[in-house]
């Protein structure tokens, strides 16, 4: 079911409101007010995104963040990448990838794949009080920007590691190892038996590691955006089963819905799903 222009940005601007400072919300509505005519004809808010490029203090699960969204975006210029403020309005605001969940904290060992600016690792930091997050990102652009938000937000650089290749499945099937890395591998690497939390935003790739699940065992709670367009996924739901998982999935806006509908997947083998 899919939900009008005007509904999805009152809700857009309520959830924002509950992250942002005062100051901040009034240039987010000077914002929609001026980009207006662009909103209309585009039915998103990129322009919104893209005047909300200011360095921003946001409070998220009691936490407070500082988001130097000016700098990212400047640092991100040469490589023509979306506005910043977007992933905010995602993770953030709509808190795509914690919503249904109620872990204890601390989270100890979370991996974050498809880990791109940082901004997930960031809340595994901050909100989980994860001891260590691994992130995978093969585009290396993205480690001065990830160096940035540690900086603002005084986190101790050592307990983020980065690994700027492709996640994917075990070493025997890699077309190029060099470029590519598996969960179990990481695991071997940095000696970890257990992630407490692993989000997957791989831009399709899910088919791939899914396909091998036996890191599955070694995982307590998964949280991921599904990309459809790469085939069938029905791997995934087939693979969490198997391995003992409760799941839920949902379209963008958090609406409970059929697997090949949705855009959100949670899934927990601790009880930690709400």
């Amino acid at each position: 079911m899919s939900i009008s222009p005007i509904v999805r940005l009152a809700r857009e601007y309520r959830a924002l409101g509950q992250v942002l400072s005062a100051r901040d919300f009034l240039a987010l509505i000077a914002c929609g007010v001026i980009n207006l005519p662009g909103i209309v004809r585009t039915r998103n808010l990129t322009s919104v995104d893209s005047a909300m490029g200011r360095n921003l203090e946001i409070r998220y699960h009691n936490r407070r963040f500082l988001l130097p969204l000016a700098d990212i975006d400047a640092i991100l210029a040469p490589h023509h990448d979306n506005p910043t403020f977007g992933n905010v309005r995602e993770m953030y605001a709509n808190d795509s990838y914690l919503r249904l969940f109620h872990l204890q904290s601390p989270a100890r060992v979370v991996l974050d794949l498809g880990a791109n600016r940082g901004l997930f690792s960031l809340i595994a930091l901050m909100a989980l009080d994860a001891n260590i997050v691994v992130g995978v990102e093969p585009l290396e652009f993205y480690e001065p920007v990830m160096r940035l938000l540690l900086d603002a937000n005084k986190c101790a650089p050592d307990r983020v590691i980065r690994y700027n290749k492709f996640i994917g499945s075990s070493p025997a099937e890699q077309r190029d190892p060099s470029k590519t890395i598996s969960i179990n591998r990481i695991r071997e690497e940095q000696k970890i038996t257990r992630f407490d939390m692993v989000k997957v935003d791989i831009e399709g790739g899910e088919r791939d590691i899914f396909g091998e699940p036996d890191w599955l065992p070694h995982v307590d709670n998964i949280t991921m955006e599904l990309h459809h367009f790469a085939g069938n996924l029905e791997m995934i739901p087939q693979a969490l089963e198997r391995y003992g998982f409760r799941y839920l999935q949902t379209d963008q806006f958090g609406r409970e819905c059929q697997f090949k509908e949705a855009m959100f997947l949670y899934a927990s083998r601790t009880g930690a799903l709400g």
